[in-house]
């Protein structure tokens, strides 16, 4: 009975071991794997660790007083007692620390294969002027004890008769149910039923006490001020001396909390984290629970929404910013969507709709638009307005997908379409997307192979004097790629391939050193020698080792710097600036100078000419096509030429391809031409002639 009831409570409460006044041990496979202060102190040892992990023969005399070992009648021991639910008592004859043999005698009992055994010592106890039975000792001595540890447990204990009257109930009890002893002493059970277990639970839970002596289970009830709340009980049977049942004992925990906690557990893994939409995980079950509970012939859309520039506003003004932004936004999109669709955050600058029952286009265009506009209204952050644009992929079910991650991946895909200089930002998802991506695919591989296959080369475009255009002051070099597959690939779509790749560092690092050899050749037939453009992309600027490595290929080759110009683009002002700002600040100390090609259809700002210490402007085709015609090409052609002579620079018109034009350009100040009516591209071979000229 003693053991039974330390038993029960073992687990909820880690200081009862020692509060138990009697030396106690539990056993595991022969090995003690708990014990209490009590039980360190009759073995003489000093700490728990002592004794914790040791056999029990090893806290045994090698043989037992009737003669035999203490191994083997030990393990015949516990054999009975892991085979029988009854309490085993017996004397056992023990050793010290110090050596010193002691008699103690011992009851043991098993709970699910854990022996646990309390130990009285002989010598001690007949010293004491009588003894008391079992009974009497639970009575006068351990019961205060037990009351006391019932009182200070954080779990609720009820204890009842065998009709279910409560007689007892502890603090907690108290706490979880509203209910003090006053009010319930004497009455049943009952009075806790909150109506969401049926009869037929009770039954099989009494049914089950009665008959294995416990039951466990969660179970909800009702506090006094009418409250359900979701508990973990367990209840006992209590048995006297002649196994008859006295009372019931039932513990229980407050499981609301731990049911606020799943919530919260359960809603984190749905939910993301800054916005409090769903998070992709979630919303891909989402989208395909919604595809097998749609009704008939029903069609949706899948929505994917990109926000511009967003991780130029983290560079620049931090992510607490970008953190910020991200919240306002999801909360404009909440505004637009109608009840029927569900918004996602799927990754860092991304967004994703489910629109139920909308399938037909201009349906979604209407939707599409709206969020469009929420968008474009300007965000205050922190006293700074940001702008932002976004672009919308549209899928639809059944056409485009009949699962939730390709609608979704066909949603993004129909974002492939945005070319840059656009006004278009809602796009349908199409086979045709799909079919020039895989062919991007298969082309960007055949690309990382294109120099090694001998596939790559480099043609020559010769830049005039505009007063005198037989005179060749210089040549542009440009990239041709021949490929067995796809034929003569155009510069448009290869180079921003190879950017996206990354491999567009070894392709440039490789015209430059064709350029270079090219040069020389030229030098060694005798060819007077003028700068060779070469073209520079902003992937190639923010390598940290570009102005290096451009220096080890043109002095390899030994390359006056002064030969070589390098070309970038209005794009460089979207790059990382201090790095690429550093790179040109570095060659240009090397006497290497700098042209902006294609000036006036980016971004750049009189600011940033200046702080890239450029020597050229060039003046893209766009502006010098229909140049007679349009006045306002005219004018912006005449405002171009008239900054660059005030910034001290040279002007380089590209795309000449009339007399007319050239005319045009010469008495507008320009000094410098390029285009078909002198020369188109030329191979090496082609151009010799003209420079020989």
């Amino acid at each position: 009975m003693v053991t039974k009831t330390y038993k029960s409570h073992k687990n909820r409460h880690e200081n009862l071991l020692d509060l138990f006044p009697c030396a106690l041990y539990v056993i595991r496979d022969t090995v003690v794997i708990d014990c209490n202060n009590a039980a360190v102190k009759i073995f003489g040892y000093e700490s728990k660790k002592e004794i914790i992990g040791r056999r029990l023969y090893e806290l045994s005399p090698e043989k037992q007083p009737d003669g035999s070992s203490s191994i083997d009648k030990g393990e015949k021991i516990f054999k009975n007692a892991l085979g029988s639910e009854d309490k085993i008592s017996f004397r056992w004859m023990h050793k010290r620390k110090d050596g010193n043999d002691f008699p103690a005698d011992i009851r043991i009992v098993n709970e699910n294969g854990t022996l646990y055994a309390v130990m009285t010592d002989i010598n001690e106890t007949e010293q004491l002027k009588g003894q008391l039975t079992e009974k009497d000792y639970l009575n006068k001595d351990l019961m205060p004890v037990f009351k006391k540890i019932l009182e200070n447990t954080s779990e609720g204990v009820v204890i009842t008769d065998t009709d279910g009257h409560i007689q007892w109930i502890n603090t907690a009890f108290n706490k979880i149910t509203g209910y003090s002893l006053p009010e319930v002493k004497g009455r049943k059970m009952n009075i806790l039923k909150s109506g969401i277990q049926d009869q037929h639970f009770y039954n099989e839970m009494w049914e089950q006490v009665k008959n294995k002596g416990t039951w466990s289970g969660e179970i909800w009830n009702k506090a006094e001020n009418g409250e359900l709340y979701s508990e973990w009980l367990t209840i006992s049977s209590i048995k006297d001396e002649e196994n008859k049942t006295t009372h019931y004992v039932g513990i229980f925990k407050d499981l609301s909390e731990k049911k606020k906690i799943d919530r919260r557990m359960a809603e984190l893994q749905q939910k993301d984290l800054l916005t409090g939409l769903y998070n992709r995980g979630h919303f891909l079950q989402l989208v395909d629970k919604h595809i097998k509970t749609r009704k008939d012939n029903e069609r949706f859309s899948v929505i994917f929404i990109d926000i511009e520039g967003f991780r130029e506003i983290n560079s620049s003004l931090g992510h607490h910013i970008g953190d910020k932004l991200l919240i306002e936004i999801s909360k404009r999109l909440l505004l637009v969507i109608k009840d029927n669709s569900i918004l996602s955050r799927y990754s860092g600058d991304e967004f994703v709709i489910l629109s139920k029952s909308i399938g037909e286009e201009t349906d979604v265009v209407n939707l599409a638009e709206k969020l469009l506009e929420s968008i474009r209204q300007p965000f205050m952050i922190e006293n700074t307005v940001l702008n932002i644009e976004t672009n919308i992929g549209i899928s639809r079910f059944p056409d485009d997908g009949r699962d939730a991650e390709t609608l979704i991946r066909y949603a993004e895909t129909a974002l492939y379409k945005k070319n840059g200089r656009s006004e278009k930002r809602i796009f349908f998802y199409s086979e045709d997307i799909s079919r020039e991506i895989e062919e991007r695919f298969r082309m960007a591989n055949l690309l990382t192979m294109a120099i090694s296959n001998s596939e790559m080369s480099v043609y020559y475009q010769p830049i005039f004097d505009v007063g005198n255009p037989k005179n060749i002051v210089g040549a542009e070099a440009l990239l041709r790629w021949d490929n067995p597959v796809f034929g003569r690939v155009s510069p448009d779509v290869f180079i921003p391939l190879a950017e996206k790749t990354g491999h567009i560092k070894y392709i440039g690092e490789w015209v430059l050193e064709q350029v270079c050899k090219q040069i020389n050749l030229w030098k060694q037939k005798g060819y007077g020698i003028f700068p060779i453009a070469v073209n520079i992309s902003v992937e190639q600027l923010e390598h940290a080792e570009f102005c290096k490595r451009v220096m080890e290929i043109i002095e390899k080759n030994n390359v006056k710097p002064d030969n070589i110009e390098l070309e970038i683009t209005e794009r460089v002002s979207s790059g990382d600036l201090a790095t690429i700002v550093k790179n040109l600040k570095g060659l240009k100390k090397y006497g290497i100078k700098f042209s902006m090609d294609d000036f006036g259809t980016g971004f750049s700002s009189l600011g940033q000419i200046d702080l890239f210490e450029l020597d050229k402007l060039k003046i893209d085709k766009i502006f010098i096509d229909g140049l007679l015609n349009v006045s306002k090409k005219q004018n912006l052609v005449k405002s171009i030429i008239a900054m660059a002579k005030s910034l001290n620079l040279t002007v380089v018109a590209e795309g000449i391809e009339t007399s007319e034009q050239l005319l045009y350009l010469k008495e507008a100040g320009c000094q410098l031409g390029q285009g078909y009516l002198v020369s188109r591209p030329l191979p090496p071979e082609e151009i010799d002639s003209l420079l020989h000229t």
